[in-house]
């Protein structure tokens, strides 16, 4: 006879089978993404990985929240819950607040799961670290999911031409980039006719914002001899908001093509990152230290059942020593009982 329960399928076995169902499919797309490079001559870029990951990413946000919510929430409430939810981000696309499409589309569903792991950590009867440690973990991967989305749809990139000793501007990013110096030398054993493995193109750079000197710093083009190519080293400077990538892309006597590209919302990544990874370690230490407790408490427990066993035969050895104390006591009454009989006669 089937249940006439409403809604019986919501539950969390089923929330959490198909927040692993969606996640094996993020998973074979960042694969695929990944092999065709690979096998064909297709160069993918981050757009690629986006326009493919973004729905995906968005319902495994929304599984993350049904799951935080159940059971303590009644199957019938979280479809309401999930209607609102959907109904804001209709909204949020048509009114555009933030003007990114992306973005606007994505907060609701983010701000939800954020929500559903503060409501799980206040209904916490009691603040422990087993309990608490899988919740830093969600946390973790929400400040990832909105690093990701944020990042990757509102960063700026481009390069420009810089003639040493000048200041270059980059349209539409906040910083700017002056080189201070563009020497060159070999590097490494005599190769063929070089002196050097290797030719390296040192450009010193400062950047700043606003006028402001932020930091100095260095990058190189490496001109390999030896194995045929040309590669360049990467500067990255990281504050609280943004992240700040510079590299070259060529070099030509005086002049460098430096590329810089901005990314906001970065550090909520390598935080997310962070965060995840220490929830993952309270939570092995938790586990472990729970075994080792239960241990303790069940050797305890066998220590005691074994003293009461012990006292319990002490007990009953006790009283039979004293009931073969009364028999012969008794005998030996009735016997000089009898002799005291036998006498007189």
């Amino acid at each position: 006879m089937k249940s006439k329960k409403p809604l019986e399928f919501i539950n969390s076995k089923n929330a959490m089978l198909a927040a692993i169902i969606m996640f094996s499919v993020l998973f074979m797309i960042l694969i695929i993404g990944m092999l065709i490079p690979l096998f064909t001559d297709a160069t993918l870029d981050a757009g690629w990985f986006n326009n493919r990951t973004m729905l995906p990413t968005l319902l495994l946000a929304l599984l993350l929240g049904v799951c935080l919510l159940l059971p303590d929430v009644s199957p019938t409430k979280i479809p309401i819950i999930l209607a609102i939810v959907l109904v804001t981000t209709a909204l949020f696309a048509y009114l555009s607040p933030f003007h990114n499409a992306a973005i606007d589309v994505s907060a609701p569903v983010l701000l939800f799961a954020t929500l559903a792991v503060v409501y799980r950590i206040i209904r916490l009867p009691k603040l422990t670290l087993r309990s608490v440690s899988p919740h830093i973990i969600h946390i973790g991967i929400v400040l990832i999911l909105i690093g990701i989305v944020v990042s990757t749809n509102t960063r700026i990139d481009g390069s420009t031409v810089i003639h040493d000793g000048e200041l270059g501007v980059y349209e539409g990013q906040p910083y700017t980039v002056k080189i201070t110096g563009i020497s060159d030398r070999y590097e490494g054993a005599p190769y063929d006719e070089y002196p050097g493995s290797s030719y390296v193109t040192l450009i010193d750079f400062e950047l700043y914002r606003g006028g402001t000197l932020i930091d100095r710093d260095e990058v190189k083009f490496i001109t390999d001899f030896k194995w045929g190519q040309s590669y360049a080293t990467n500067y990255v400077y990281r504050s609280l908001t943004k992240e700040v990538f510079i590299t070259t892309k060529m070099v030509e006597g005086d002049y460098a093509n430096l590329y810089m590209r901005t990314a906001p919302w970065i550090t909520a990544v390598w935080g997310g990152i962070i965060l995840m990874s220490l929830g993952i370690v309270l939570l092995m230490y938790s586990v472990g230290t729970g075994k080792e407790g239960a241990k303790a408490a069940e050797t305890m427990k066998g220590r005691k059942e074994e003293t009461k066993k012990e006292k319990r035969g002490k007990r009953e050895k006790l009283g039979e020593q004293e009931e073969k104390g009364d028999i012969d006591r008794r005998y030996e009454e009735l016997l000089q009982k009898e002799l005291s009989e036998l006498k007189p006669r």
